[in-house]
């Protein structure tokens, strides 16, 4: 049988419609493509702006750069945000590409989010901000996390990289905090290849984020962005230098062309079918290993949260007579492919950085060594997912 992967690019003939349209205008480069995937991506998860950029890593480091310009805050700092301590690493990696402090949180051991209950004991004088990671696509418990954050008077920038069109009490991730950051990597629940999206309702936020993706550049209007090539936008040559090749502040090249922008339009075109089959799998996967609790923490999620399954994670419950990675092993034998559930702070690098606190962070700790997940994406088949189930039901009659 084929690999059974954790991840899916689903490429319809609306795809290849739109990036063959891009391919036809001859223009590669940021255009109307990018700019209609950008405002149709923004208003689906209920902001006004959205910031194609290359990467979800990319997105993040430029929110908090964007963040930190719009309150001052000083390189020398040594300002701290709070992170959770099972995240992807590119969550505390971006904190400290922007020059600012990680300081990280325990999670909740059903949901595996940021755990409201500890974020207080985190917070010192030198906290600004934190960023609450939607891991997995479940939506963290937003009301008491914006509570804190109001209460000490910090800002929150959500990481919704695995949480596309996920919900909380009725409301889209991403709206919740004053920046959010997306990603659209391959392997993503919506796909443009490569490529991450910055979400805001703050115009502020909005034209210092567009700046920095493009080499910090003054001009961050719609028009230039969506422009038609046989026109020259007015604003242009108000200044003394060309606004486009004015460069206002330090930015970076994150830019994304119009190829990724046409896949994008295809993929929000095709977000009830991938959605839908996500969420199908994994509750059929659910039910159909439920008789295995005894031994697999499965996914649960509370009634006020619209889940978006970005994978299926399972942890090995305390107390079980193997350990992770023989069932993981076996699983891989029978061609399924798992993945560690975002190890973060046994990796060696963070090792090297903040020393063994590994211990400090329980819950974290014990899904490190005992977390990992599989595939629930829009493209597995039921036989797939029957695959997955029998073999899981097959390793555990041995134990």
């Amino acid at each position: 049988m084929e690999k059974i992967g954790v991840g899916y690019a689903y490429v319809s003939d609306i795809e290849k419609k739109y990036v063959n349209e891009a391919l036809d205008a001859s223009r590669l480069s940021q255009g109307k493509m990018v700019h209609r995937f950008e405002k149709q991506f923004a208003e689906l998860h209920s902001q006004k702006y959205g910031i194609a950029c290359n990467s979800g890593t990319s997105a993040l480091h430029v929110g908090l750069e964007a963040l930190k310009e719009k309150y001052g805050v000083k390189e020398d700092s040594d300002a701290e945000v709070l992170v959770p301590a099972i995240t992807f690493i590119a969550t505390s990696n971006a904190v400290m590409h922007a020059g600012l402090k990680p300081v990280f949180v325990d999670v909740d051991p059903v949901t595996y989010n940021i755990n409201p209950a500890e974020i207080e004991k985190k917070i010192t004088a030198k906290t600004i901000g934190i960023i609450p990671v939607h891991t997995f696509g479940q939506p963290c418990d937003m009301d008491p996390i914006m509570e804190v954050a109001e209460k000490h008077h910090l800002w929150v920038m959500e990481d919704c990289a695995e949480a596309h069109f996920a919900t909380y009490k009725g409301k889209k991730v991403g709206s919740f905090g004053e920046i959010a950051a997306f990603s659209t990597y391959v392997a993503h629940t919506i796909t443009t290849g490569i490529g991450g999206v910055i979400t805001t309702n703050d115009r502020q936020m909005m034209e210092i984020s567009r700046s920095l993706i493009a080499h910090g550049r003054a001009c961050t209007c719609e028009v230039c962005l969506a422009s038609d090539p046989t026109k020259v936008c007015p604003l242009r040559m108000q200044t003394e230098m060309d606004k486009r090749f004015m460069m206002v502040r330090m930015g970076y090249s994150y830019r994304v062309g119009e190829l990724e922008g046409a896949l994008g339009l295809g993929q929000l075109e095709n977000r009830d079918i991938i959605m839908g089959n996500r969420k199908k799998n994994a509750r059929y996967l659910t039910e159909h290993l439920q008789d295995l609790q005894e031994y697999l923490q499965l996914p649960a999620a509370p009634d006020y949260v619209d889940h978006s399954y970005m994978m299926y994670p399972i942890v090995i419950r305390k107390g079980s007579s193997f350990k992770r990675e023989e069932l993981t092993h076996y699983l891989e034998k029978c061609n399924i492919e798992t993945r560690p559930m975002l190890p973060l702070l046994n990796q060696p690098i963070y090792k090297e950085l903040f020393g063994d606190i590994e211990d400090e962070y329980p819950v974290a700790k014990w899904i490190d060594h005992n977390g990992f997940y599989v595939g629930c994406h829009h493209g597995l088949s039921k036989a797939q997912l029957d695959v997955i189930i029998d073999s899981m039901h097959k390793f555990l009659a041995e134990k």
